[in-house]
């Protein structure tokens, strides 16, 4: 505000010295200052005082547009054309797409080439695209970078083909082939969809480009799934090449498109995950991020023939592999699993026994409460034994150390007595949301999303802001699930808390502590936004 007064006063004290006179309110006043100011500083600060001034209407437009076109500085034309972006007027796309120079070789030419395409861009006005689409060429990445964002956020699918060359072109730098992956995500043209698929595993100068190729991938949707289901299935000839060529392993495909997939809620590939839960490869590794990720589609997709072989995953004693596999269960729900969890309960190191727990206590009730009490119980014994063996690496005092663990067993009862008082009541569920530690809300949430009672929707939306992930990651789930079933449920929370969820991850933006979760809190919004 003090700048903008300052360069307004600085402005009409000129105007006052060179003796010009009439009305501010008009664009005749201001354009006899600009006219008489012959260096490019003056001109720029009289259009800036005149953009402060707050007199701009419409009837400063062919004012502006002919001081567009006859001013040869581009630094002025810059801040003619920040003028124009403040009008919005589409009779101002001809002129401004006539003031672009392709062959800006300098700086400041650059510079006033990225401003018209802002410009363009907060105008809005497809007129502009033909203009816009040959500068995915320019010499400069200003330039570049600028028409990418604009031709994104206008759909233009007359660049799908070009920002497709630019996404995967390997002479530019990874940040341009990133902006050209988000917006062709943004235009959501099916031709994108092998190219991005490639770029699921691309990796050059150090960067991947898997999230931004994953979301892009997300917003095309259907044309993604049947581009991902043959990628998944090993049926695309052309991209096993590719990724021979490249030195990509094809694993990485029934890794990551699953992901995608499972994101997508794609049913048609359940059969072939269902099939990778049982994958192996001569490197152990590879083996379980394979199966992994396709536990976690199955569970996405709440695909319940994934649990009879889930539950025969879960004896596996690395603490990451099974922290997978019971996640996936206590998404799925049900009973089905409880038997294999209480055997893995007792086998593994004491991470790995802790997971077990974590899925009886959030998939029982109250039939499960001898059994953590029979668990919480042993653990003073097996952590004795777990001491002993690493030879009391990290237990000072074995005893207090059995102790504290099997209080944190019996403390799991209290999700079970809420199971046994809520059962398949999901108002009840609801209810035991209002101030719950994050385990309760992460059972609560998951248990509203597969109950269908689309009507708790906005309870649930209402807390995704919560700082627990684990609890987040089950509330942007069971909110996806409850609007995938329900248009009237989808069209409340659009209208109610989108905006919400929008500032939350403009806000959160860059903190690595939600950086995963907030993807997943990143297609709900593109769920809600799809009509």
């Amino acid at each position: 505000m003090t700048r903008s007064l300052t360069a307004l006063c600085i402005a009409l004290s000129f105007l006052m010295l060179a003796g010009c006179k009439g009305d501010p309110a008009t664009p005749e006043y201001w354009e006899s200052g600009i006219q008489q100011s012959r260096r490019a500083e003056d001109r720029i600060r009289m259009v800036e005082a005149m953009r402060s001034s707050g007199k701009m209407d419409e009837r400063f437009l062919p004012m502006l547009h002919g001081q567009l076109g006859t001013e040869r500085k581009p630094e002025v034309r810059a801040a003619l054309a920040r003028a124009l972006g403040d009008l919005k007027h589409a009779s101002s796309v001809e002129p401004l797409t006539k003031a672009l120079d392709p062959a800006a070789g300098d700086m400041p030419a650059q510079l006033a080439n990225k401003a018209i395409v802002a410009t363009l861009g907060a105008i809005g006005d497809r007129s502009a695209i033909p203009a816009l689409v040959p500068l995915l060429r320019a010499k400069d990445n200003y330039t570049r970078i600028e028409a990418v964002q604009v031709l994104g956020d206008m759909k233009a699918k007359e660049a799908v083909e070009p920002l497709i060359t630019l996404a995967t072109d390997d002479t530019v730098e990874p940040f341009l082939n990133k902006k050209a992956i988000e917006a062709l995500g943004d235009i959501g043209d099916g031709r994108a969809a092998p190219a991005l698929v490639r770029m699921l595993t691309k990796e050059r100068k150090g960067k991947s480009f898997y999230v931004e190729s994953s979301f892009a991938l997300y917003q095309l949707g259907a044309p993604a799934a049947d581009a991902l289901l043959q990628a998944l299935e090993g049926q695309d000839a052309d991209l096993l090449k590719w990724a021979r060529s490249n030195g990509v392993n094809p694993a990485s495909y029934a890794m990551k498109a699953a992901t995608v997939l499972g994101d997508l809620r794609e049913k048609r590939a359940v059969a072939t995950l269902l099939k990778q839960l049982a994958f192996t490869n001569t490197d152990p590794q590879i083996q379980a991020l394979v199966r992994m990720q396709a536990a976690d589609a199955l569970a996405r997709m709440r695909a319940q023939e994934a649990v009879k072989p889930l539950a025969g995953l879960v004896s596996e004693t690395d603490a990451t592999v099974r922290d997978s596999y019971v996640s996936a269960l206590v998404r799925l729900g049900g009973r089905d699993a409880l038997p294999a969890l209480e055997k893995a309960a007792g086998t593994g190191d004491w991470y790995a026994r802790e997971l077990a727990v974590k899925g009886i206590a959030m998939l029982g009730d109250a039939r499960e409460l001898p059994l953590l009490q029979k668990l919480a119980a042993a653990e003073p014994a097996r952590t004795a034994a777990d001491c002993k063996q690493a030879e009391d690496e990290g237990c000072d005092d074995a005893a207090a150390l059995g102790k504290q663990r099997a209080d944190q067993i019996a403390g799991q009862s209290r999700l079970l007595e809420a199971a046994q008082a809520c059962a398949d009541n999901a108002g009840c569920w609801v209810q035991r949301m209002e101030k719950a530690e994050p385990r309760m809300l992460e059972r609560a949430a998951l248990e509203v999303g597969r109950s269908g009672a689309a009507e708790h929707a906005s309870a649930l939306a209402s807390r995704l802001g919560e700082r627990d992930t684990e609890a987040r990651l089950a509330l942007v789930l069971a909110v996806g699930w409850l609007v995938e079933g329900s248009q009237d449920a989808a069209k409340k929370l659009r209208e109610a808390s989108l905006p919400t969820m929008r500032k939350q991850l403009a806000d959160e933006q860059g903190n690595t502590r939600f950086v995963s979760v907030n993807e997943d809190l990143r297609r709900l919004v593109t769920t809600l936004d799809r009509p």
